[in-house]
């Protein structure tokens, strides 16, 4: 490998992954390996707790998104510049902003150690499938902490809750259609501001 090539840590990145993906895309196929692991508790996006909820329960949540200043995408920034898929003699322009999501998940359970179980096997389980979730998109998956345990009481029987929060890393795609922007200035120059105010005269 070019040795100037290593240095640059979005090409770095870039090479570990076959495709890009985003925080749901990275949801689904962690809800859908779980599944297939014959894990106990679905997956749902967080809610306020309702006492006929189904139990075990994993919530996850966004908690924050913010730009990542190692990789200098401030604002999205060039990547590279390809032919159309569809359309013969047009171009398209890649653009992209490499981001940190912050992403909590809650396990709940009516039982304390059920719940101490869940969130062992949930860490373990995506530390197991780090190397997957990468190939599939994701850029970087880090632990950032366990929060403290609670324990909901507003209901019948009292709901034991874990949270976790993990910092994972996206790298956000945008596609600008070179012809349909060069053909939008064209459009916008055929009526010129002289023109306009001789016809208001």
């Amino acid at each position: 490998m070019n040795p100037e090539v290593a240095k640059d840590p979005y090409v770095d990145s870039r090479l570990r992954s076959n495709k890009p993906t985003n925080y749901m895309g990275f949801i689904d196929e962690l809800r859908r390996l779980w599944q297939l692991a014959g894990k106990e508790g679905d997956f749902k996006r967080h809610e306020p707790i309702k006492e006929d909820m189904a139990l075990p329960r994993i919530s996850y949540r966004k908690i924050h998104r913010t730009v990542n200043t190692s990789f200098k995408d401030i604002k999205p920034r060039h990547r590279a510049t390809i032919r159309h898929p569809y359309r013969e003699g047009e171009w398209v322009e890649l653009r992209g902003q490499i981001f940190d999501v912050v992403v909590e998940f809650n396990v709940y359970s009516a039982s304390a150690e059920q719940a101490d179980e869940m969130i062992e096997e949930l860490d373990e389980f995506l530390l197991l499938y780090k190397g997957f979730f990468k190939m599939n998109g994701v850029q970087e998956i880090t632990f950032l902490q366990q929060l403290p345990d609670t324990v909901i009481t507003d209901f019948r029987f009292p709901i034991a809750c874990r949270p976790i929060q993990y910092t994972m890393r996206f790298e956000k795609i945008m596609p600008l259609f070179l012809n349909q922007i060069q053909q939008m200035m064209v459009e916008a120059q055929v009526v010129q501001p002289q023109e306009v105010s001789k016809e208001d005269e």
